[in-house]
């Protein structure tokens, strides 16, 4: 059972879940595999094959419904899902066999699971008022569910916090403390998870899961955007972040390097690494606006692109400008040197582990000034970086690849 998935208009998400059931799939060749996540079973019955089930925090969250229902969804499942974790077998049996059809599903699934995977990302979050108890319970409910049910829960490499309450730190320390395996994917999120109480030999330091997503090229990206055999093609990755007006200067200055980069001669692409209408977090929407600050037009990819094919227009870069962490992973994974805007503890803590921290610049200090002074060097001479790449990159990648041999163990 593999539980919290995305959705795949999300790329990055949705590398991780192809490579997490890949890498289920080779740990244990004969297993069935569900997945519980945020798609709704009805429209994406499956993904790479495997049946899709829905789950409880996306009938808690179903954006179709109106806020009354929603707000009234979350009540119930709330009280409904501490009931089932609290009280004896038989009756959090019962209380089970009275949820919603989709809840009812992952609940009992859960349950009678041989494994339960947690799906790599950056999700075990919470923040400050009621939506970071909320999300934080969701969450971890499906774990709590399993784990009463004696099932093993491994946690797939994520990062881990924040966790602003003492409350939250002690939910999520009961659930890492009785799960099979816990690995974080950067030292910002082993802290994060000490500063719960959960001892550190529970931890272990793992890799992003993205960086073991290899699909084969579906389409000759230079001949679509237009972009010759030799041209310089930059990509650059843009989400909605920040308050109106610290997001306002954010694009316009992205804006600028954009014009800085095409002045040199290399063409420019912004590439939507999220285009979903979950949550208003398309990436064209932002993407557009900057585009319209820009003195001379950058290309565009303005359509939903699948994200095994998406991977192939960042193997064409020769420089990536990313905020989208995993469109850093995408392009460091075939070469690319990579400027990281960061906007989660997780770009960072992963460009460290790679001897790449230098090129990290945060997304609310984002001035063409400083963003300029870490892009243009590697215009004019990548091969430092490439270097850097090529010492650290190979030894990274085959830890991505190891979790196979750590969910045999777990299981």
């Amino acid at each position: 059972m593999v539980i919290n998935a995305y959705v795949r208009e999300n790329a990055g998400d949705a590398a991780l879940l192809s490579v997490c059931l890949g890498q289920v799939r080779e740990a244990f060749p004969d297993a069935e595999l569900v997945i519980a996540g945020m798609e709704d079973a009805a429209v994406h019955a499956e993904f790479e094959g495997v049946r899709n089930i829905g789950s409880i925090r996306r009938y808690a969250a179903d954006g179709t419904v109106s806020l009354p229902r929603r707000l009234l969804r979350k009540t119930l499942l709330g009280l409904a899902g501490t009931a089932a974790v609290t009280l004896p077998q038989p009756l959090a049996r019962a209380v089970v066999r009275v949820l919603p059809a989709e809840a009812r599903r992952e609940a009992e699934a859960v349950s009678r699971a041989d494994l339960v995977v947690s799906m790599g990302g950056g999700y075990v979050l919470a923040r400050p008022g009621l939506d970071g108890y909320q999300n934080i319970f969701f969450v971890l409910l499906p774990a709590l569910l399993a784990q009463k049910a004696g099932v093993p829960v491994v946690w797939a490499p994520q990062s881990f916090g924040p966790f602003p309450a003492a409350a939250q730190r002690r939910l999520v320390g009961r659930v890492m403390c009785r799960s099979a395996a816990v690995l974080a994917r950067e030292d910002v999120s082993v802290g994060e998870l000490l500063a719960c109480a959960i001892p550190a030999e529970r931890i272990e330091r793992a890799v992003d899961a993205g960086f073991a997503f290899a699909p084969e090229p579906m389409t000759d990206w230079r001949d679509r955007l237009g972009v010759g055999p030799g041209d310089s093609l930059v990509g650059v990755t843009a989400r909605r972040w920040l308050a109106p007006a610290a997001q306002d200067r954010y694009e316009r200055e992205l804006a600028r390097t954009i014009d800085a980069v095409q002045a040199t001669g290399a063409r420019v692409v912004l590439i939507p690494q999220v285009s979903t209408d979950y949550l208003g977090d398309d990436d064209r929407v932002c993407e557009r606006r900057i585009a319209a600050h820009c003195a001379s037009g950058p290309l565009m990819v303005d359509e939903v692109v699948h994200y095994r094919d998406l991977k192939g227009l960042y193997d064409e870069c020769s420089l990536l400008i990313g905020t989208r962490f995993h469109s850093v992973i995408f392009s460091l994974t075939s070469g690319v040197p990579c400027v990281a805007i960061e906007y989660e503890h997780k770009t960072r803590g992963i460009m460290a582990d790679l001897e790449l921290g230098e090129w990290v610049l945060p997304i609310a200090e984002v001035i063409h000034d400083r963003l300029w002074a870490l892009v243009e060097p590697l215009l004019k001479d990548p091969a430092p970086y490439r270097a850097v790449l090529e010492r650290n990159l190979p030894g990274y990648v085959a830890r991505a690849r190891s979790l196979p041999r750590r969910l045999q163990e777990a299981a």
